[in-house]
């Protein structure tokens, strides 16, 4: 069972679909870790309403956290101004932790959804797991080893689940996201703009049906790959068995044969 999930209250204009985007379907690439598969485009009438997933909120300190940041930064502060409207390529994109769920369906694990303004007309949202979160930073680390993003430590022996827990995360993967966005470099990094889908944003839903659907081939898909790789590990075992047979057969014969 998943909590409800209640509405942030994020100021974010409607969204218009961008001329020439590409229909996004709700389907997974090849490869299990693709960042562009977690990926939805949102209108601004839709932020924290993605149908079927039923979100924690993110609490009201974090969300304090995240208004200074952007205020500190001059960024989405007087949309109407033009001067503003001017600069919105030179600012960097504002990513914003909406909330979590905790996933039960097979194996329990939780996801965070995140939404990605790029400016005050284009923002779509982005769902990715803790363990997301820390390829992200160790990539960094390698590229950038100067900069120390502090990501949530992992918790190894006590409930991954507690709600308390799941909150005090939240807020350190806000601070880590924002992080991410203070440097240019950063920024700019391959890794980062493939974690919040910078490159290649999604298309627009025609329907909620059509954003359900892409959330239950992602869950489907997911359990798909570990199934296959579940009886990959079995054919493995069994070739390794019938190599051992094979050379236990040879040396037999070696000894009879005198070689």
């Amino acid at each position: 069972m998943t909590s409800p999930f209640v509405p942030v209250a994020v100021s974010v204009e409607r969204t218009l679909p961008r001329p020439g985007s590409s229909r996004f379907v709700g389907s997974l690439s090849s490869s299990p870790e693709s960042p562009r598969s977690h990926c939805l485009w949102m209108r601004g009438s839709d932020v924290g309403c993605i149908p079927s997933l039923p979100f924690q909120p993110l609490g009201s300190q974090a969300l304090m956290i995240q208004r200074g940041f952007e205020q500190s930064n001059g960024v989405f502060s007087n949309v109407e101004s033009s001067s503003s409207r001017d600069n919105w390529e030179d600012r960097p994109p504002i990513p914003t932790l909406l909330g979590y769920e905790v996933m039960e369906e097979r194996s329990k694990f939780t996801v965070y959804k995140i939404l990605v303004r790029r400016t005050p007309n284009e923002s779509w949202v982005v769902f990715r797991r803790y363990a997301d979160f820390s390829r992200l930073n160790d990539k960094l680390k390698e590229m950038f080893p100067r900069f120390k993003l502090s990501l949530p430590p992992k918790r190894w022996f006590r409930d991954n689940y507690d709600m308390s827990f799941l909150e005090d995360r939240q807020l350190g993967l806000q601070a880590f996201l924002q992080n991410l966005v203070a440097y240019k470099d950063i920024t700019n990094s391959e890794a980062v703009r493939a974690f919040l889908c910078l490159d290649d944003p999604p298309g627009p839903f025609d329907s909620q049906d059509e954003s359900r659907a892409f959330c239950e081939t992602l869950e489907e898909t997911n359990h798909r790959l570990q199934r296959e790789l579940v009886e990959k590990h079995r054919e493995l075992e069994s070739l390794r068995k019938l190599l051992e047979e094979r050379e236990l057969k040879i040396g037999s014969l070696e000894k009879e044969t005198g070689f």
